[in-house]
This record gives C-alpha cells, structure tokens and sequence, in this order.
C-alpha cells in the first residue's frame, strides 16, 4: 500500500470520525437494509413511471447485475487484495447491529470495535462492490432522469466513503470502482438504446 492510502485510511476511519457517522455509515453501507424500500420504488416506478421508467429499471438491473456478479466478483478472485479491517491491527470496525427482519438493523445501537487482524494475506478489498454498483445506478438513472441521477451519484459518493469509514476499503479502492460503475452505466445505456432503435 502506498502511504497516502494508509494515511487517509487513518484519517477517514480514526481522525474525522463522530458518533452519527457512526451510525449514518454503516446504514449507507447496507444496502440490504434498505431492500424493502428499494424494493418499494421499483414497484412504484415500474407502475406509474411508464415506458421509459420500466426501460430505465431494465437497464439498472443489467448495469448491476454486470456490475456485481461479473466484474467485480472477477476482479476480487483475480486482484486478491485484502481489506484494511483484516491487515491491519489499528482499524475501527463500524457496522449495524444485528437484527430481522434486515431493516430492523437500522434501528440497533452500531457496532464500534477495533480490528483483529487474521493474517490474511488475499482477500476482497478491490474493488468496492458497494461503489461499483452505486454509480453504476447512478449513472444509469442520470441518463433518463438528469435530476435525480445528480441526487444519485451524491449518495453513492457516500456510500464509497462510508466503505472507507467502516474499515472495508482502502481509500485507493474508491475511485477506480466509481469509474467502473460510470463506465458499466454508461455501456448498458448505450447499448440498449442502440437496440431499441433497430427494433
């Protein structure tokens, strides 16, 4: 690792960290927390948004899917890189307390613990699923809906560093995977409105 990672590293998850943000990032960071509403708002965008929303969700669910199940789980096996939380002993830990249903974690007191290293020396560090995903979705919605993808990629900026803040990532996972994500956007939406032309 370079020394500015490590150095911001300390800073993000050590210096600049408070006690709401210690629940404010690990909720960003689950996202299976959130599912029953996301879940929510595809319903209700598929169902009042019309043609363009439903071809809109389309398109977000291959952006993710790619994103997710192919690139970033090919990348993790490949790059082996192993997170901060398992290589280093003067990491803070931050997540949910455990709960279920899955949302009721939003509600628990947050974890805060230091790291106990394992000695791994591979792991899944690189890149951040999390961010991949985020600004893949973001990027896609931008595409139809100008306004709301600027919300979007805002809160995925956060969700990228709320990975760095829970001890998940390193800084310099980040912004490669906020370009993958823009990038995966951006071909599925290419790609799909080129077909919807010649059908």
């Amino acid at each position: 690792m370079n020394a500015w990672d490590l150095s911001l590293l300390h800073q993000i998850n050590a210096a600049w960290s408070h006690p709401v943000l210690d629940w404010l990032m690990p909720a960003l960071s689950a996202i299976e927390a959130w599912l029953p509403l996301i879940i929510a708002a595809v319903l209700i965008t598929a169902w009042r948004g019309g043609k363009r929303a439903r071809i809109m969700l389309l398109c977000l669910g291959i952006a993710i899917g790619l994103g997710d199940g192919v690139i970033s789980n090919t990348l993790k096996k490949t790059i082996g890189r192993v997170r901060p939380r398992d290589a280093l002993a003067d990491i803070t830990i931050r997540d949910l307390g455990t709960a279920s249903p899955a949302f009721m974690r939003l509600f628990e007191k947050p974890v805060v613990k230091p790291s106990e290293p394992n000695g791994a020396t591979t792991g899944k560090s690189f890149p951040s699923s999390h961010t991949v995903n985020m600004f893949a979705a973001a990027t896609v919605i931008a595409c139809f809906y100008r306004r709301v993808g600027l919300f979007m990629y805002l809160l995925a900026a956060a969700v990228g560093y709320s990975r760095i803040y829970c001890g998940a990532h390193w800084p310099s996972d980040i912004p490669p995977s906020m370009a993958m994500g823009v990038l995966v956007g951006l071909g599925v939406v290419l790609i799909s409105r080129r077909f919807l032309r010649q059908t």
